[in-house]
């Protein structure tokens, strides 16, 4: 009996025939969610947890042209910056300090001197800005005490009682002079600042003695004023400031800056950790998915195969979408295909929904070629164009007068089918046909078609007839006219598109499929990365390569 359009739309929709050879299965068997391990593969170890390391080197894949920015232009601003720097030379001196005896001190009592505080009084008084007002008025030639101080480095050598002074000026020869200028400048403010305290101490010995009468002038009290006095005087000749100029500069023979190639190192360093950290950020604040394997370990589901972003893919999409893929890109779908057969073990795939989340993912051009690909390969597979939003053209550029939403109102099943010419996958001039049900006119009340009896009679009738039927239905997240397929089919084909998916659309989705009851099959990643190997592509490894 024949479905003609005044027939109801539970009657059978078209004549009954027999199949030599072929068993199909009922409506009967269960269609419950399959439940997917770890990473989707049943009975093997979760994958590990992604490393540091490996989170490190997946942000700098996916940001790498701004880690790449960053670590050539800081380098490059480094590199430039010291080029235009005028050069500057470094020289040094040293002053040692000495620990010399107090010749003040006339009763033995001068208490025991702490060396480290003794060495750090020293340090503070050579850098007194008096000093360097010393230093700039022996040099002369205009030359200020707030230039001297600007240009001087006072460095401690350590426990040693030694200091070096580095003076840096604009010729070898001023910076040699701005050292040794300094180091005097300090001998002589330290060798004055003595000679003050022994001509305090000549002028009391000398009011003392005068002070004396003259008999106790000539006496012993006399005496011992007059050899007092005569000690000090010779302290005086002799005094040097406890600081002597051991080491004078020499001229340096190269610039001490700037350095270019030290500049750029650094510059490398830090255009490095900045790149990586604006690669963090930006991968932070950025929901999409750019890995597989983040797709993979989000949805808990294998990849099925990772279609490139190619034009020979995207090919089918002109002309009414009956192009023929290249040999190249064809066979990322044959390995869609294999995958799909490992599913059919303990229970036959009869239909498979490919879905998505967001539009604009690839999954109708996933859909059209996979149907192409096994039609070629000799399955007896029919596709169902489900998105009744939209009326696809045939290659004529002709609108089709019956498809899916005739069907569905009450249209014959074989006047909705469409042969299309697929080239034989053996090669030669032989020719197979791929099954269509387009579209057709859209109607108004879409998801009502789609959540009707008639559907899943129609959905029925085309198991009995093919081998697999393929559903091509609109984004789940834009509309609801796929949610009432997704209980009815064997298994749903979530394709995500590398760079498009959100991680909130994609767990929305994941959580939608889960409570509609559907079975996930597994994951296309679609717009993947090829890896070049000589003359072939690769586009990693597969489930069925995975199961092995």
């Amino acid at each position: 009996m024949t479905l003609h359009r005044n027939d109801p739309p539970e009657a059978s929709l078209y004549s009954q025939q027999s199949y030599a050879g072929l068993t199909f299965p009922g409506r009967g068997h269960a269609r419950g969610p399959a439940v997917p391990t770890r990473g989707g593969r049943s009975g093997q170890d979760a994958p590990p947890e992604e490393g540091v390391v490996d989170q490190a080197l997946r942000i700098v894949r996916n940001r790498k042209w701004v880690f790449l920015q960053a670590l050539v232009l800081v380098p490059l601003l480094a590199l430039l910056f010291s080029l235009l720097q005028p050069e500057r030379y470094t020289a040094s001196s040293t002053v040692l300090f000495r620990d010399a005896e107090d010749l003040l001190d006339t009763q033995g009592s001068r208490p025991t001197i702490d060396p480290s505080r003794e060495a750090a009084t020293n340090e503070e008084l050579i850098a007194l800005p008096v000093v360097a007002a010393r230093a700039a008025k022996d040099l002369g030639r205009g030359t200020t005490g707030k230039q001297v101080e600007e240009s001087i480095n006072v460095k401690s050598t350590g426990e040693a009682d030694l200091v070096e002074i580095e003076a840096e000026a604009d010729t070898p020869k001023r910076a040699a002079a701005l050292a040794d200028a300094y180091g005097e400048a300090y001998i002589a403010f330290r060798r004055e600042a003595d000679q003050r305290r022994v001509d305090s101490a000549l002028r009391l010995v000398r009011a003392n003695l005068s002070a004396l009468s003259p008999a106790k002038r000539s006496g012993q009290d006399g005496q011992e004023l007059r050899d007092r006095l005569e000690q000090l005087q010779v302290a005086r000749a002799v005094q040097t400031g406890d600081a002597e100029l051991v080491q004078t500069a020499t001229p340096p023979s190269s610039p001490s800056s700037p350095k270019p190639l030290r500049n750029l190192l650094l510059g490398l360093i830090v255009g490095g950790v900045v790149g990586f950290g604006l690669a963090a950020l930006l991968e932070r604040s950025d929901r999409r998915i750019r890995d597989a394997k983040e797709l993979e370990e989000l949805f808990e589901l294998p990849i099925l195969t990772r279609v490139p972003r190619s034009e020979g893919v995207t090919a089918s999409e002109t002309e009414g979408g009956d192009t023929w893929l290249p040999s190249r890109d064809a066979e990322v779908f044959r390995t869609l295909r294999a995958n799909l057969r490992y599913f059919s073990v303990d229970e036959p795939i009869r239909s498979v929904l490919v879905a998505s989340a967001l539009a604009g993912e690839g999954k109708s051009t996933v859909a059209r070629n996979l149907a192409m690909t096994m039609a070629s390969m000799g399955d007896s597979v029919v596709l169902v164009e489900a998105d009744l939003h939209k009326q696809a053209a045939l290659p004529n550029g002709r609108q089709p007068a019956l498809g899916l939403s005739s069907l569905l109102t009450g249209a014959n099943l074989d006047d909705c089918l469409v042969n299309v010419p697929v080239p034989s996958s053996g090669g030669g001039a032989d020719t197979r046909q791929l099954t269509m049900v387009r579209a057709g006119p859209p109607p108004p009340n879409p998801t009502e078609l789609l959540e009707s009896t008639r559907m899943r009679a129609v959905l029925e009738v085309l198991e009995s007839r093919f081998n697999l039927v393929i559903l091509d239905t609109p984004a789940l997240s834009m509309v609801s006219d796929a949610l009432s397929l997704v209980p009815s089919v064997s298994g749903v084909i979530i394709v995500c598109g590398l760079g498009e998916t959100t991680r909130d659309a994609a767990s929305d989705f994941r959580k939608q499929v889960a409570l509609l009851g559907g079975r996930p099959l597994g994951l296309v990643a679609n717009f993947a990365r090829p890896v070049h190997g000589g003359d072939y592509y690769y586009y990693g490894q597969s489930a069925a390569s995975a199961s092995q």
